[in-house]
């Protein structure tokens, strides 16, 4: 029995470091992309995918109507005018393999989960594999999540209604998707982000006072005596997460003077300015914030020894922290939960326990109201204490 064929898709060669597009009963083409440039592979698939495939949508009749032409159709028409065409891109790929030959009928609830087990068993495409590397093999790499299944086919389900507004289908057809995940309610508290910040600043904890409950941190030296801190640009990291709300790359973008590409701190106006001069609003709304003064104070300590980012290491800008984070995370005594997203999550956490107003809040992260009520609103049960008082009030 012959293997059916997968389809259009990406194929790493290593040895020549390039992307190249497989597709059964089609010479093999090279991409120009190295492993580093994945995104700009995908784009050149989605071209290809496009070339290849002349929509057919015929009388609209779902059952004759392949699903691969309704994703070419919205991803050519309509893909460019969304908030994240990037999301469209990327689950393009995945989407035409697996659906590659059916048709918009085909799109049944079973055949959905049957879409999530079958992404859920992949291995995710960002580990490398081999010798030196942290995996060997591909048993070994982390699975895809079900959250990215579910936004994947999210897109399938946008394209079907697409198609459907077009008058491409007679009918909607509902694609099934799986639930989505709890929001995180993991947040930092003062003392867990006070031992961050020592652990950033090279500080070990060596023992505590079971007495008066006070740990006991100490600074190791190295054989010249010489103090480790080979990771305060992870304190710089962490203060400016903590004090902002910003995000994790945002922060990691911020420069010293405005620029085209990425946010800047206006110390003297004392704002972040969080989108560069250049930058079109994107779906994570980035308004600019103020700085607290505390913030302020350390950062212009930090400007003398920066320059031109931020978050430096030995004068060059830092471009992940991944490695250094898990280093400080360890050090500090908390769990593979505290991932540096978590510094958002604390400084909306902190500010609703504090009282302040949703819609203030909503404004200082670029986020809407709703959101900062429905994640964090639990935070702060006090402002439902007028409501029980009003209810228990002794009346006559």
């Amino acid at each position: 029995m012959s293997r059916p064929a997968k389809g259009a898709r990406l194929y790493y060669r290593r040895r020549e470091d390039r992307w190249y597009i497989r597709d059964t009963g089609h010479p093999e083409r090279s991409t120009g992309c190295s492993h580093g440039e994945y995104p700009q592979a995908e784009r050149q698939l989605q071209e290809y995918l496009a070339a290849k495939h002349r929509p057919d949508f015929g009388t609209g009749d779902p059952a004759r109507v392949a699903i691969l032409d309704v994703l070419t159709l919205y991803t050519t028409e309509r893909a460019p005018q969304t908030k994240r065409p990037d999301v469209v891109t990327s689950a393009n790929p995945h989407l035409c393999e697996f659906f590659d030959g059916k048709m918009v009928a085909h799109a049944t609830p079973n055949v959905c989960r049957a879409y999530v087990r079958w992404r859920t068993s992949q291995p995710q495409a960002r580990y490398k594999v081999g010798a030196g590397y942290r995996y060997k093999t591909l048993d070994e790499v982390p699975r895809v999540g079900t959250q990215t299944a579910l936004r994947e086919l999210g897109v399938l389900s946008a394209a079907f209604g697409f198609a459907h507004r077009e008058h491409k289908l007679l009918y909607p057809v509902v694609v099934t998707l799986p639930d989505k995940a709890p929001p995180r309610d993991r947040w930092l508290t003062r003392s867990e982000a006070a031992r961050l910040l020592w652990a950033a600043l090279g500080f070990r904890h060596v023992a505590s006072d079971f007495r008066t409950r006070r740990e006991i941190w100490r600074r190791p030296r190295d054989a010249e005596g010489e103090a480790y801190d080979k990771a305060r640009h992870v304190a710089r990291f962490v203060l400016t997460g903590l004090y902002t709300g910003t995000r994790h790359q945002a922060i990691l973008s911020l420069r010293w003077l405005p620029t085209t590409d990425g946010g800047w701190v206006n110390l003297r106006a004392g704002m972040v300015a969080r989108r560069g001069t250049g930058e079109d609003e994107s779906s994570k709304r980035r308004t600019p914030v103020p700085l607290s003064r505390r913030l302020q104070a350390h950062m212009v300590r930090w400007k003398k020894d920066s320059v031109t980012n931020v978050i430096e290491f030995e004068g060059l800008p830092v471009k992940q922290v991944r490695r250094s984070w898990k280093t400080m995370r360890k050090a500090a005594g908390l769990g593979p939960e505290v991932t540096p997203h978590i510094l958002r999550h604390t400084f909306a956490t902190w500010a609703v326990q504090d009282g302040v107003p949703f819609g203030l809040i909503a404004g200082a992260m670029g986020t809407t109201e709703k959101v900062i009520e429905t994640v964090y609103g639990h935070h702060s049960p006090e402002r439902l204490r007028r409501v029980v008082e009003s209810v228990s009030r002794q009346r006559r």
